[in-house]
């Protein structure tokens, strides 16, 4: 064999060995070893992905496996129940931003898998005279949100009121001479979140939010809201998020609504709310 060919051989060899430490590595009890891309290691299984482009997603149990090892070095050994998970390096020097680094990279690798919809329901707003559901669909990776919520309201406050009169009353007005607003109202709307992690599992979010419908509690008036809020999303588990979120900005009545008592014609009133949401992922 000529030096020529020889030499080919060593680089064919470096480039080989090269590509293949630049991978993460997964190992199976039968012997198999596959060079990918590790995308999450949950309790009971292990996500990976071919490093070709558009590779699908591969999961398998743990008890099938032996050891996986990141390209940097890490090692997870794989004991014989699903549960028994050790990490063969030690973490004895990592420095507190070292350690908050991989803490996100492994919560974001799981987060990953979780599912983009978010099906919300606002329990708080009940007693206030709104039945509230909304659907949030989570975009590019999980940055971006688009919430489209729809309320029913009803006249919570005026039936209370009204229930306190006395008995032997007839009158469909409260006791402070307000009206009852009989009937339910519907509004509707759309929210563009736009979320930042703060640590695993709690993001930060702000956006705009925009409303238009009828509050039966608020005498039954026809409005546009548009507010900027601010909140944070905790993430509890595989399936449960919630929320809490405080918007300002202003709100506009509807021509036919400018004559009620208590607001001018063209006026344009400042607004706030807060917001707390109980979701659960689809």
């Amino acid at each position: 064999m000529s030096n020529l060919k020889r030499y080919e051989i060593i680089i064919l060899l470096l480039i080989a060995n090269i590509v293949a430490f630049s991978q993460d590595k997964v190992f199976y009890k039968d012997g198999k070893k596959v060079l990918c891309k590790i995308v999450a290691i949950s309790e009971n299984t292990l996500s990976y992905k071919d490093t070709i482009p558009n590779a699908s997603i591969v999961t398998v149990s743990k008890n099938e496996l032996l050891i996986a090892e990141y390209k940097t070095g890490e090692i997870y050994i794989f004991g014989n129940t699903a549960s028994n998970l050790e990490v063969a390096n030690s973490y004895g020097n990592e420095t507190r931003e070292q350690r908050k680094e991989r803490k996100m990279k492994e919560w974001k690798e799981k987060e990953m898998l979780l599912p983009n919809g978010i099906l919300g329901f606002y329990v708080a707003q009940i007693p206030a005279g709104r039945f509230t559901v909304s659907y949030e669909r989570l975009l590019a990776n999980k940055s971006i949100g688009i919430l489209v919520p729809v309320s029913l309201t009803y006249d919570m406050l005026g039936v209370l009121n009204s229930s306190s009169s006395s008995s032997t009353s007839t009158s469909t007005t409260t006791s402070n001479n307000r009206p009852v607003q009989r009937g339910v109202g519907v509004i509707a709307g759309l929210d563009v979140n736009y979320y930042h992690d703060l640590k695993p599992q709690l993001k930060y979010f702000f956006g705009p939010r925009v409303r238009y419908g009828t509050a039966m509690t608020f005498g039954g008036i026809e409005y546009l809201s548009v507010q900027l809020q601010n909140g944070i999303m905790k993430s509890m588990g595989k399936k449960v998020v919630q929320s809490l979120s405080i918007g300002v900005g202003f709100f506009k009545l509807s021509k036919e609504f400018t004559t009620q008592p208590g607001y001018e014609p063209n006026q344009v009133y400042p607004s706030g709310s807060i917001t707390w949401r109980l979701g659960f992922r689809l």
